[in-house]
C-alpha cells in the first residue's frame, strides 16, 4: 500500500460479503497422477468433466455449492450463501457418496478411489454475484479440509473436531489419534465417518421429566427461585407460563451487550414504566407518588435526569449505591400489590456488577418475603460470586420429555401436525424447546436429516429467511437486542420501506414490537446471529457510525450512559474515545457507589491501552487508567492494599519512563500524589510532585497551565506542611493566593477532585497556629467557609470542618473546634464518607480529654486509629499514637504509654512527615517522666526544642520550654 503525505496507510478497500460459518467437503481422486499419465489427455477431459457432474450434482441436490474444480480436486462448501442448521450433516452426507468408486476412464481396468475432507469453520464470503472470478469464501477452513483428505486412506471421508461436534447419532463415527497436519501448528482430532445409522429417537429418560413439576416447585416455593438451564431450554417460557398467575408481573431483564453499563436493565424497566407519564422527573413524581422526594432522585439519576444529579455531590459513594438500590426496590415495590405481585429478573448472566448489587438488595429487603421473586440464567460464574445460592429455591431445566415435545408442537400446529414431522422435529431438536420451536417455524420436512447441536446456523437461517429486512437487521444488532427504531434510521444507508420490512421480520418471529417506536429480537440468540454475520471491517464502521449518530443526536444517551458508547467506540477499534469514554463511566460509577463496576470499566481502559496499536501514544491514558484502578481500589480495598500501591507504582514508572509527561497526565499525577501523602509515604509523594512541577514547567499553546501550575504549587504546599517546613509553605500558598481565580479555576475539581485552592488554603490556618500567629487563624478559618459556600460542593464540606476545628483547638478554642467537629463528623455520617467518619473520631478523641480520660472513650479512639491503620491511611498516625499514649500514661498505663510514644517518635523521623514530630518527643518526654525515665525525658525534649526551633514552630516550642520548666521544679 502506499502512503500519503501524513504518513498514514492508505485504507484497505471496504470488503464486502459477511461472516458465516461453513461446512467444507475437499474431494480428491487417490492415484490421480498415475492414472492421467496413463489416459490420453482427451478422453481424460472427458473422463473428468463426467466426474465433475456427477460431483457437483451429489453436492447441489444436498443444498450445498461447488466453488472450485483444482485438477482432481473438488471443493464444496455449504451453508455459503444462505445458512444452514444442516449443513454440517449434509456435507458429511454429501462426501460419504461423493467417494463411491468411479468407473475408470477409457483403457482403464480397476475402478477409481477418492477420498474425502470435511471441516467446519468461520469464513469471510463475498456476495452471491460476485463474478470477479475470486474465491466465494476466504479462512482456513478449505485448507483444513484439504490437510485431513490427505491423511485418508483409499474410499475414506475424515472430518475434523468442529464438524463431529454438530453431528450427534446421525453417522458412525470412528476417532482417530490426532493428526499432524501441514501448515497447522497443533495436532488436530481427526475422525472417519460413515453412512447414517437410522436417525436417533430422543428416548432417554431427562432429568427433568415435566414442566408441570417445576411448575409445582416454583408455586410451592418459601423463597426467591432461580430457574438454571441451558440457552433455549424454555427458561423464559416457563417465567411466563408461572407469571399468568400473579395479580400483576414485573418483569427485568438482562442484556448481554450492556454488561459494561451499569443498572441498565433497571434503568430500562423504569424507561418502560415511565411510558406513558414521560421519562421526566414529573413522570417519576406521577409514577411512584409514594417514594420519597430523595428515592425519586435516585431515580432521576439512573435515567440520567438533570434532578438527580444533586446527589452525586451531596453523597459519598457507599451511601449513593445504598440509595439506589433501596429507590429501586421500592419503586419496583410500588408498582406491585400489597400481595400477589411477582417479580421477575432474567437473564443474570447479562447483568451487570451493579445490577447485582440491586438484585442483592431486593433478595434481602424486609419485606421482600411478601413477593414472589424469581430469576433465571445459565450457568454462569457469577451466580456464586454475587448470590447465596443456599437462599435461593433452585429450578434446573432439562430438555423436554418426547411427550412435552409433541405438546409444543400441537400448540405451535394448532393440532395440524402429521407424525412423520413430528417424529422428525422432536428426534432433530433433541427436546431443546427453542430448537423445536425454530424448526417448525422454518417449515423442516419430514424427509430432512442431521441434528443441529448448536443454534448457530439454524437462527442464521432464520435471519436470512427475511430477505429484505435482513440487511436492516444486522444494522440493528450493532445497536443492541432493544433499538429504537429513530436511532436504526440514522444508521442504517437503506432505510426505504423500513417500517414495512420491520413489520415483515416480525411477522416471521424474528423481532417484536415492544413499544410505538422500540423492538426487540425475539430471542436473544437470534440477535447475537444477526451481529454475527455482519464482517468484521463492516461491523467496525457501524459501529464508529453509531457512537457518533448517539453522540449528535442523543446526548442525553451518551451523558447517562458512558459505558455504552464506549463499548460502541472499542468495537469499532477507535480506542482513544474508548479509553476515555471507560473512564469517564469509571468516574459515574465511582460517584454512584458502584465499585465493581468502576474497577471493571478502569480495567477495560487499560487493557484497550494494551492492546492498541504500536504507534498510538497511551502514555496520558495508561496514566489516568492506572490512577483510576488505583482511586478505586483504595475506595474498595484501602490505602495499604497492594493492588492500590501497585496501580500508583505503575503511574510512577510509566510517567518516568515517558520522560515529561504531558499536561493531561496532571490530574493523575496529582490523585497519585494525594494517595501517597494520605499513606504517609513520603518519598513516592516527593517523586510525584517532582513529575508535576516537570508537567508544570512545560509549555503548551493550546492549554492554560495555570492550572497545572496549581496543582503542582498545592501538592509542594502539603508536601511542605507535612514535613514540617512552614516556611517554604507560606510561600506557596501566597503563589496560590495571586493565581487562583475561581471563574477559571474553580471547574479544575471536576478533573482532580477536589478544589485546589480549598486543597492548599485549608493547611494554613494549621501551619499558623503552629507558627505562634494565633490571631490570624480566625479570619483564615472565616476565609475557609466562605470559599466552601461559593463552592457549593457538599463532598468537600466534612474535609473542611474536620480539619478547620484543628487550629482553633491549637489556639486554644476547645469549645468552638469540637462544635465544628462534631458537625463535620456529622457531615461525614450523612454522606457515608467514611475517611472523614474516621479521622473525625481521632480528632474528638485528641480534642477531648474527658473522652481520653475513660476507658470507654481510649477503646473507641484506638478502634479508629486501627481502622486507619487497616485501610493504610499513614499520615498523622505517630501523633495521633503518642496523644493516645499520653492518655494512657494518665490512666496509670506508664509503661505501656512510654514504648508506644517511643516508638511514635522514631517512626516520625524515619517517615519524613514532621509537622507533628517536636509535639510527639514533648508528649513523650512526659510518658518518660511518668515512667522515672527522667533523663530520657530531659534528652527527648532538647531533641523536640531543636527540632521545633528549626521549624519554627513556636506553638510546639512554648509546649516544651513549659513542660521543661515544670519538670525542673
Amino acid at each position: 500500500m502506499g502512503e500519503d503525505v501524513t504518513g498514514t496507510r492508505e485504507k484497505p478497500k471496504e470488503a464486502t460479503g459477511e461472516r458465516r460459518q461453513i461446512t467444507v467437503v475437499f474431494v480428491d481422486i487417490v492415484g490421480f497422477s498415475q492414472l492421467a499419465n496413463s489416459t490420453d489427455a482427451e478422453d481424460l477431459q472427458g473422463w473428468l468433466e463426467a466426474y465433475y457432474d456427477r460431483t457437483r450434482d451429489i453436492v447441489e441436490t444436498r443444498g450445498g455449492t461447488v466453488t472450485e474444480y483444482l485438477g482432481d480436486g473438488v471443493v464444496a462448501c455449504f451453508g455459503l450463501h444462505s445458512a444452514d442448521e444442516l449443513a454440517a450433516p449434509r456435507a458429511v452426507d454429501a462426501a460419504i457418496a461423493a467417494v463411491a468408486p468411479l468407473a475408470p476412464p477409457p483403457g482403464g481396468h480397476a475402478p477409481v478411489i477418492l477420498r474425502a475432507g470435511v471441516a467446519t469453520g468461520e469464513v469471510a464470503t463475498r456476495p452471491e454475484q460476485d463474478t470477479t472470478g475470486r474465491p466465494a469464501a476466504t479462512g482456513v477452513v478449505t485448507t483444513l479440509a484439504s490437510r485431513i483428505q490427505e491423511k485418508g486412506s483409499p474410499g475414506d471421508v475424515l472430518i475434523a473436531e468442529e464438524t463431529r461436534a454438530l453431528l450427534r447419532d446421525g453417522f458412525h463415527i470412528e476417532s482417530l489419534p490426532p493428526q499432524t497436519l501441514k501448515g497447522f501448528a497443533e495436532a488436530r482430532p481427526v475422525y472417519r465417518a460413515g453412512p447414517k445409522r437410522q436417525p436417533h429417537k430422543w428416548s432417554r429418560k431427562a432429568d427433568f421429566v415435566g414442566r408441570t413439576e417445576q411448575l409445582s416447585l416454583l408455586r410451592g416455593a418459601d423463597r426467591p427461585s432461580l430457574i438454571r438451564g441451558e440457552a433455549g431450554i424454555g427458561k423464559t417460557a416457563l417465567t411466563r407460563a408461572i407469571g399468568t398467575e400473579a395479580t400483576r408481573t414485573c418483569i427485568i431483564g438482562g442484556d448481554g451487550l450492556h454488561l459494561n453499563s451499569s443498572h441498565f436493565p433497571f434503568r430500562q424497566w423504569l424507561r418502560e414504566s415511565l411510558e406513558d407519564a414521560g421519562a421526566t422527573y414529573a413522570g417519576i413524581e406521577k409514577t411512584f407518588p409514594t417514594l420519597s422526594d430523595e428515592a425519586r432522585q435516585a431515580l432521576a439519576l439512573i435515567l440520567g435526569l438533570p434532578e438527580g444529579q444533586r446527589l452525586l455531590l451531596e453523597k459519598a459513594n457507599t451511601a449513593l449505591k445504598s440509595l439506589i438500590e433501596q429507590s429501586l426496590w421500592q419503586a419496583v415495590r410500588s408498582s406491585l400489590p400489597i400481595t400477589g405481585g411477582m417479580i421477575i429478573v432474567e437473564d443474570l448472566h447479562w447483568l451487570d456488577n451493579a445490577s447485582f448489587g440491586v438484585l442483592q438488595a431486593f433478595l434481602s429487603a424486609p419485606d421482600a418475603d411478601r413477593i414472589r421473586i424469581i430469576l433465571t440464567s445459565r450457568d454462569d460464574p457469577k451466580l456464586e460470586q454475587f448470590l447465596d445460592l443456599t437462599g435461593l429455591q433452585l429450578v434446573p431445566l432439562s430438555p423436554l420429555s418426547e411427550t412435552e415435545a409433541r405438546q409444543l408442537l400441537a400448540v405451535l400446529s394448532g393440532g395440524k401436525i402429521d407424525s412423520d414431522t413430528a417424529d422428525h422435529l422432536i428426534d432433530t431438536a433433541g427436546g431443546v424447546p427453542l430448537f423445536l420451536e425454530q424448526l417448525f417455524k422454518r417449515g423442516t420436512a419430514a424427509t430432512d436429516t442431521g441434528v443441529p447441536a448448536t443454534l448457530t446456523d439454524l437462527l442464521a437461517e432464520r435471519i436470512d429467511n427475511t430477505g429484505p429486512a435482513r440487511g436492516l437487521l444486522q444494522s440493528a444488532a450493532i445497536i443492541g437486542r432493544r433499538f429504537r427504531s429513530d436511532v436504526l434510521g440514522l444508521l442504517e444507508a437503506d432505510t426505504g420501506d423500513m417500517a414495512a420490512r420491520l413489520d415483515a421480520a416480525a411477522e416471521l418471529g424474528v423481532i417484536d414490537r415492544i413499544g410505538p417506536d422500540e423492538w426487540m429480537f425475539s430471542h436473544a440468540l437470534l440477535h447475537q446471529a444477526a451481529y454475527h454475520g455482519i464482517l468484521r471491517r463492516t461491523r467496525e464502521g457501524l459501529h464508529a457510525r453509531l457512537a457518533s449518530v448517539l453522540g449528535e443526536h442523543f446526548p442525553e444517551i451518551a451523558a447517562q450512559d458512558p459505558a455504552m458508547i464506549a463499548e460502541h467506540h472499542a468495537r469499532a477499534r477507535a480506542f482513544v474515545p474508548a479509553i476515555l469514554g471507560f473512564l469517564q463511566a469509571s468516574q459515574v460509577a465511582l460517584l454512584q457507589g458502584a465499585m465493581a463496576d468502576a474497577q471493571a470499566h478502569t480495567e477495560t481502559a487499560l487493557d484497550l491501552c494494551r492492546t492498541a496499536p504500536p504507534d498510538l501514544d497511551t502514555t496520558d491514558l495508561e496514566i489516568a487508567c492506572q490512577t483510576s484502578l488505583g482511586s478505586v481500589l483504595m475506595q474498595m480495598q484501602g490505602f495499604a492494599a497492594a493492588p492500590v500501591r501497585d496501580a500508583f507504582e505503575s503511574v510512577l514508572n510509566i510517567a518516568r519512563a515517558s520522560g515529561r509527561p504531558s499536561h493531561n497526565s496532571a490530574p493523575a499525577l496529582f490523585g497519585s500524589f494525594s494517595h501517597a501523602i494520605i499513606a504517609g509515604d513520603m518519598d513516592r509523594s516527593e517523586s510525584f510532585c517532582d513529575l508535576l512541577e516537570e508537567v508544570a514547567e512545560g509549555r503548551s499553546n493550546e492549554t492554560d497551565m495555570s492550572e497545572v501550575q496549581l496543582a503542582s504549587l498545592a501538592a509542594k504546599n502539603c508536601k511542605c506542611f507535612y514535613a514540617g517546613d512552614f516556611s517554604e509553605q507560606f510561600t506557596h500558598i501566597a503563589v496560590i493566593r495571586d493565581l487562583y481565580d475561581l471563574s477559571r479555576h474553580g471547574v479544575m475539581i471536576t478533573r482532580y477532585g477536589m478544589d485546589i485552592f480549598a486543597a492548599a488554603q485549608m493547611f494554613e490556618p494549621v501551619a499558623r497556629a503552629i507558627c505562634g500567629t494565633p490571631e490570624v487563624v480566625p479570619a483564615l478559618i472565616e476565609e475557609t467557609d466562605r470559599h466552601q459556600d461559593l463552592l457549593n460542593i457538599p463532598v468537600m464540606r466534612p474535609y473542611a470542618l474536620i480539619w478547620g476545628a484543628v487550629p482553633l483547638f491549637y489556639i486554644g478554642e476547645t469549645e468552638k473546634a469540637l462544635a465544628r467537629l462534631q458537625q463535620g463528623i456529622a457531615e461525614a455520617d450523612a454522606q457515608g464518607a467514611m475517611f472523614w467518619q474516621i479521622v473525625g473520631r481521632v480528632w474528638l478523641g485528641i480534642m477531648d480529654e474527658a473522652q481520653q480520660d475513660s476507658a470507654e472513650g481510649r477503646a473507641a479512639m484506638k478502634a479508629q486509629m486501627d481502622t486507619l491503620d487497616m485501610i493504610g491511611s499513614g499520615i498523622g498516625a505517630s501523633y495521633f499514637s503518642a496523644v493516645y499514649a499520653q492518655a494512657l500514661s494518665r490512666a496509670g498505663d506508664t509503661e505501656t504509654a512510654c514504648s508506644m510514644s517511643r516508638k511514635a517518635a522514631k517512626e516520625c523521623a524515619a517517615s519524613r512527615l514532621l509537622c507533628w514530630y517536636p509535639e510527639i518527643l514533648r508528649l513523650h518526654a512526659r510518658n518518660c517522666d511518668a515512667a522515672g525515665l527522667a533523663d530520657e525525658a530531659a534528652e527527648t525534649r532538647e531533641t523536640g526544642l531543636t527540632a521545633a526551633r528549626a521549624q519554627g514552630a513556636v506553638l510546639w516550642e512554648q509546649r516544651l520550654l513549659a513542660d521543661r520548666e515544670g519538670a525542673a521544679r
